[in-house]
């Protein structure tokens, strides 16, 4: 793991690159394993509940490795490390926590129109209470079983320093930084 985290470091330093983010903070989720089949179901999880792109790939190769000699598959020389611009939508676990807030402020604010339902139909009941239900559904994150760490970096150096600091000498590994506003980092932690 700790050859993963050099590399995702060297990457962090990589001045050729592009576009670089404006704000220095981290966030690393990591998986790591002495088996590549137990990388694989690890990553399967965290790709059922928030299908991250790289830990996909991650998931495909790991798997592939734990059946090489049957398979006869060529072995992938690394992947590529390029920046990636995602916005908080675009991760499954927070769109559900956002549907189910903006559900709840529905919620509220239909609470405050509707003066008295008592008198109504017994339909009208009965639709205020399936309603009532979807309505006051809660968001509960699911274990990911994900290492998560949040780094503060001032700079690209220090960021890829505090990285570099990162993992064991486990043969197979799994590492994905989230780069960004510490207060979106918090919001991705908290879903998974």
């Amino acid at each position: 793991m700790q050859a993963g985290a050099k590399a995702l470091a060297n990457a962090l330093r990589d001045s050729s690159r592009y576009e670089s983010p404006k704000s220095l903070n981290g966030l690393l989720l990591s998986a790591n394993s002495t088996r590549s089949l137990m990388l694989a179901s690890q990553l399967q999880t965290i790709n059922e509940v928030c299908p991250i792109p790289g830990l996909i790939t991650c998931a495909s190769y790991a798997q592939s490795l734990s059946t090489i000699e049957q398979d006869k598959l060529v072995v992938y020389e690394g992947q590529s490390l390029e920046w990636c611009e995602q916005s908080l939508q675009s991760l499954k676990p927070l769109q559900q926590k956002q549907i189910t807030e903006g559900l709840a402020k529905v919620n509220e604010q239909g609470q405050s129109l509707v003066k008295s339902i008592d008198d109504a139909l017994t339909e009208t009941v009965e639709l205020k209470t399936s309603r009532d239900e979807r309505l006051s559904q809660q968001f509960a994150p699911e274990s990911t079983g994900l290492n998560k760490q949040l780094l503060t970096g001032s700079s690209i150096e220090s960021l890829a320093r505090q990285v570099e600091q990162v993992g064991d000498d486990s043969e197979f590994w799994a590492l994905c930084l989230f780069v960004g506003e510490i207060d979106e980092l918090n919001k991705i932690k908290e879903v998974l």
